[in-house]
């Protein structure tokens, strides 16, 4: 197999997983949301972290 393919499915596979946990993080940051408010410190931890999965999603999608 290519290494390009093999990059490719890696990338993939990665990415599938990064928006399956940012999905998951999303429905918890609201249920923490409602519970505790919009702006408690754990709703905005949640959110920060959310932040961090996005931007290293950006960047295992960026092309090389």
């Amino acid at each position: 197999m290519s290494t390009s393919l093999q990059r490719y499915r890696c990338n993939s596979t990665l990415r599938n997983t990064f928006l399956v946990d940012i999905e998951a993080a999303r429905e918890l940051m609201i249920e923490v949301g409602l519970e505790e408010g919009f702006t408690s410190n754990n709703t905005i931890i949640i959110s920060q972290f959310i932040d961090q999965m996005l931007n290293q999603l950006e960047q295992i999608t960026l092309p090389h």
